[in-house]
């Protein structure tokens, strides 16, 4: 006995002695299939928090070595855990419901929206000459004419002639306004002469690519992008609430539930900026927000050359930095640009609408048909701008060409879109930004547009090497193979909205008629068309170098984040309800689409030291699911991964929503 006392008494010591130093944990959980999103994509059984850090990853049976008599152990009875989600593109006061006139993203006809405005007024009882905003108009579908509401403005001059009224699209860079709006507009000395068929042709005229005309070269209500500005008076271009108190909760709220634990806002104002960090300062964060800067820089011109001053830009972001930059889990780190604007043309107009994206090609000139029996709006004929028919343009009225030739004499014009700024801006404001170590982040759309972001990335990159500063596009909805290539030489984040990818003829016919020659529904899907073959390149840009992120950009098309209907889409690139695939070949992995929403993402926020992963030390930043998606996959039930819903949020090792299941 004395011999087996002293033996078990030098076991204790040297069992002491194995753990001396170790931290035990306050929880472990177990029994899950935790995916990592660690360098190797492992999936582990088991992992340990103590305080709001990491301390253990791999097997329960490891872990009962980190357990103690205050260790809580949770079993996930399967459920599957993944780290906390990055948003990199979300616009945070746009994904609240605010109390404005609200359209919600619905299709309405022009008939079915003339009633929806009217009663918007008396429930607000807007007083005559007062803006009417509509937030979340549906423009990419819907808004069919008929006799009594031929176009836009006219829809709108039946809400009232009494009020001005905007449209506010819920992509950010759409609107539609009536007759009173056009009145009052602005010359760029603040001048009000009204937009018309004559000041549209001579005070306007660098605008005309952006405003939608009628048969007579009058504004039919269509307005896009910086067009907008001639609505000076317009209280709120955007559409989104103030932020108060009440709306800084309710993100947090939106977020947590949707598993999001960190965002990139990609467009917030100075003011924006501000109201955030004081709220911030006063009501802790329950998510790691990343704000890029955004102005009309316009604001910025020198009064004397009329030239943007890039150097008062840096100079007041850094000033924002040096403010708020200490503030717990905030941070002013991006500067935001937009190339260009959106590919969506209007083919319920005459002359059609062209996309204002910017193209490396010249837009086609379709000439639509919309069959009284069919839901899909149709392709007759193309318009040849050299064709002999061209050559009466000026010398007919419109009304003579159309019944001589079949189409508007304005498609006889040639387009490439239009860059949001000038080349030589985008590129020394991408250098400076990259210079003074702020990250930059730019919208592109078109071909083009993507082309001269990469162009500014090799500049600022070749002049300033040793920045800190890194480089992400967000959209990609069209590239150039040759561009892709030259992921491999600089290295870019690119932030896809993978739900986009899914296609929907209708929503396609505004976009791929302008690209490729488009007859059919079927031709849409065509292997062979540019856009095809070239939209969303996600596997693509991944397999020359870009390292793919995830962005929703809610409240674009829904106020809803939803991660998991972007992974899904990722993935299957499909239409379930039709069976349509755009381009397969551009799918990624469960895994890789999982990473572009957690490491990916950190790493694009530059604190892939801190979360975005399941490792050791990183902070306890994760969620728990309803359902398996490795389960899914092994099925063949990928196209049930949208329906997934979050179950538990942890941030910081706190649980910050858990769902009820009643």
């Amino acid at each position: 006995m004395k011999y087996l006392t002293i033996t078990l008494t030098l076991l204790s010591i040297l069992y002491a002695c194995s753990y001396e130093g170790r931290e035990y944990a306050d929880i472990i959980f177990f029994d899950g299939v935790i995916y990592t999103s660690n360098s190797a994509q492992e999936v582990v059984d088991s992992f340990a928090v103590k305080d709001d850090k990491i301390i253990f990853v791999g097997s329960f049976e490891e872990s009962k070595s980190y357990t103690n008599l205050n260790t809580q152990k949770i079993s996930l009875d399967g459920k599957m855990i993944l780290p906390g989600l990055h948003d990199v593109h979300i616009h945070l006061p746009g994904i609240v419901k605010n109390d404005l006139c609200d359209l919600d993203a619905k299709r309405y006809s022009l008939d079915e929206l003339v009633p929806i405005l009217q009663q918007c007024i008396q429930r607000l009882d807007l007083p005559k000459g007062e803006w009417l905003a509509v937030t979340q108009w549906q423009y990419y579908v819907g808004n069919e004419p008929s006799e009594p509401n031929p176009n836009l403005r006219a829809a709108l001059d039946n809400v009232s002639q009494y009020h001005p009224i905007m449209l506010l699209g819920h992509d950010g860079h759409t609107s539609a306004v009536n007759s009173f709006a056009f009145s009052i507009s602005q010359n760029s000395n603040g001048e009000v002469i009204g937009l018309n068929k004559q000041t549209l042709n001579r005070e306007f005229s660098h605008l005309k690519k952006l405003i939608g005309v009628d048969d007579q070269g009058n504004p039919s209500g269509l307005v896009k992008e910086h067009a907008r500005k001639i609505f000076k008076d317009h209280p709120n271009l955007w559409g989104h609430p103030t932020i108060d108190e009440e709306v800084y909760t309710s993100i947090a709220n939106i977020l947590a539930s949707s598993g999001i634990t960190s965002v990139l806002d990609p467009a917030l104002q100075a003011y924006e900026i501000e109201k955030f960090a004081e709220l911030a300062s006063k009501i802790e964060l329950s998510y790691r927000m990343h704000a890029a800067f955004y102005s009309d820089y316009d604001k910025f011109k020198d009064p004397e050359s009329e030239k943007i001053n890039v150097k008062k830009i840096i100079t007041a972001i850094k000033d924002l930095q040096r403010k708020y930059n200490q503030i717990p889990n905030f941070k002013l780190n991006t500067g935001k640009i937009f190339v260009d604007g959106v590919l969506e043309g209007d083919p319920l107009a005459n002359p059609p609408m062209l996309p204002n994206a910017a193209s490396l090609n010249h837009y086609l000139q379709p000439v639509f048909s919309n069959p009284s029996n069919s839901d899909l709006i149709y392709v007759k004929s193309y318009v040849q701008g050299d064709s002999p028919d061209c050559n009466h343009v000026g010398k007919l009225s419109n009304e003579q060409f159309y019944k001589l030739f079949g189409f508007h004499p304005d498609q006889c014009e040639q387009s490439k879109g239009v860059l949001e700024y000038d080349v030589d801006f985008i590129k020394e404001y991408t250098r400076e930004l990259h210079a003074a170590g702020i990250n930059v982040h730019s919208h592109t759309i078109g071909d083009r547009a993507l082309r001269v972001a990469m162009d500014a990335f090799e500049l600022a990159k070749e002049s300033h090497g040793s920045s800190d500063g890194n480089f992400s596009i967000t959209h990609a909805q069209l590239m150039h193979p040759d561009d892709i290539q030259r992921f491999s030489s600089i290295k870019v984040f690119i932030a896809f909205q993978y739900a986009w990818i899914e296609p929907f003829s209708d929503y396609l016919m505004t976009v791929a008629p302008f690209i490729d020659p488009i007859f059919s529904e079927d031709d849409l899907y065509d292997q062979k068309s540019y856009y095809y073959r070239n939209t969303y390149p996600a596997r693509s840009s991944q397999l020359a170098g870009a390292i793919l992120a995830a962005g929703s950009d809610a409240p674009v098309e829904t106020r809803d984040p939803r991660p998991f209907l972007n992974i899904e889409k990722a993935i299957t690139r499909k239409n379930e309800l039709t069976g349509r695939v755009m381009n397969q070949t551009e799918a990624i992995s469960l895994f890789d689409a999982i990473d572009a929403y957690t490491i990916n993402g950190a790493k694009m926020l530059q604190q892939d030291k801190l979360t975005g992963s399941i490792e050791i030390g990183k902070k306890a930043d994760f969620i728990i699911l309803n359902q398996n998606l490795l389960d899914l996959e092994n099925d063949n039930k990928l196209d049930d991964i949208s329906e997934t819903k979050v179950l538990s949020t942890w941030f910081d090792g706190k649980e910050i929503y858990l769902k009820n299941i009643k």
